[in-house]
């Protein structure tokens, strides 16, 4: 399933499905390099010139990348003439790839265990203090951990700076928890964000934030100040899977920058404007509707995204599977007031499943999701008349139509 964050803006594809080229980057494989190895696994057994004519890739370029796949264990070639290229079995390669890292990761492991016990016995140059220390941490994964550290090391007052995307993204990192655990340490978080989110005040309520400040952001980075230490980006990617790597913050203690961005945060703050949104949540919880509903996707992001959703719209229980087989083992168990099910999985597709609930419960509401538009599948579901059928990438008016 396409995964993107049931919104309207661009920027809320929190979890955006990654494509077969992305994905095989991860594993090693340059862009041409992977787009090679699939067209291969497309095509199977064939000459250079034809994988050459079929990926658009120079033919020069093409033959050092096959003997770099060679090389790598993804394809194989023929001693015939012509010479034939095949892509092996990527279930195996992938295995096989993910063994080795394991193994690195092993091994690490075991040398910084063995560093430190070296170091203990060698007699070390005290630290300087007071000096002042500047890092720069790179891709966006390592900035978030980052951010939580500062969270939880700081024991007063925190400004947080940041842009309404990278709100939504940090919900699915550790911060929000760090940000629950600090409040209730009496740790008093001062967030300040844009003006787009102040129509959207159920990304800041994740976070475990009742209340923020609307503010003229002096640029779409990030910024974290407590007493003693700054982190502090000028740009983040508004794209979700793209340049993550190429993100970077910087984090000192030195006593002059960290005076200037206090003053910075205290002039933000004070010309905000004040945003509460407790009165606003409990009143969302007074008038919520009781309901169940099922979610099913073969693909966990979708599941969670879609899910979390629904439970900010004010539905009490979601039920979520990622297999048709558990979904109707489920849907038999729970009965829900009704279920979003996805037609593209593997095993039990989700014409199998919804047939399988009708035979249950004949008046189940039943919302199919696909972004299959094919004659076929329309045709497939005229037949199977589901209660509502939803397009992705689906938006806000679409969940809204179908849970009134």
């Amino acid at each position: 399933m396409q995964v993107q964050d049931i919104s309207l803006e661009e920027e809320l594809n929190q979890k955006e499905e990654r494509d077969e080229i992305s994905i095989l980057r991860d594993f090693g494989l340059e862009e041409d390099e992977a787009q090679t190895y699939v067209g291969l696994a497309q095509l199977g057994s064939v000459k250079a010139s034809e994988i050459s004519a079929f990926t658009k890739i120079d033919r020069v370029r093409t033959y050092k990348i096959l003997e770099n796949l060679k090389n790598l264990g993804f394809a194989t070639s023929t001693l015939s003439s012509p010479i034939k290229f095949s892509a092996n079995d990527p279930e195996m390669i992938l295995k096989d790839i993910i063994l080795k890292q394991k193994q690195k990761v092993e091994h690490l492991e075991k040398n910084s265990s063995q560093f430190l016990k070296i170091l203990s016995r060698l007699k070390l140059h005290e630290p300087q203090i007071g000096l002042p220390k500047l890092t720069i941490v790179s891709n966006r994964n390592n900035i978030y951990d980052q951010m939580t550290k500062i969270i939880e090391e700081t024991k007063d007052r925190l400004y947080i700076v940041v842009t309404l995307s990278d709100i939504i993204r940090m919900y699915y990192t550790s911060i929000p928890e760090a940000i629950k655990k600090a409040t209730k340490q009496n740790t008093k978080i001062k967030l300040m964000t844009g003006p787009e989110l102040s129509t959207k005040l159920e990304y800041i309520q994740r976070l475990g934030i009742n209340k923020f400040r609307i503010v003229t952001l002096p640029s779409p980075g990030r910024l974290l100040c407590s007493k003693t230490q700054v982190l502090m980006s000028g740009n983040t990617s508004s794209q979700v899977n793209k340049n993550i790597n190429e993100e970077s913050v910087m984090v000192t203690n030195s006593n002059d920058i960290i005076k200037n961005m206090q003053s910075l945060c205290e002039f933000l703050w004070e010309s905000g404007e004040d945003v509460s949104i407790e009165d606003n949540s409990k009143k969302e919880k007074k008038h919520e509707k009781q309901s169940t509903i099922l979610v099913v996707d073969d693909d966990p992001d979708a599941v969670n995204i879609f899910a979390d959703y629904l439970e900010i719209k004010g539905v009490s229980t979601v039920e979520r599977c990622t297999d048709g087989k558990k979904a109707i083992e489920t849907f038999k168990k729970i009965r829900p007031d009704a279920v979003f099910l996805d037609i593209m999985m593997p095993d039990f597709d989700g014409f199998y499943v919804l047939e399988q609930i009708r035979k249950i419960d004949p008046k189940a509401k039943v919302i199919m999701v696909t972004a299959d538009k094919s004659a076929a599948t329309n045709k497939k579901l005229h037949k199977v008349k589901p209660t509502d059928v939803i397009y992705k990438p689906y938006d806000i008016e679409q969940i809204t139509r179908c849970l009134k």
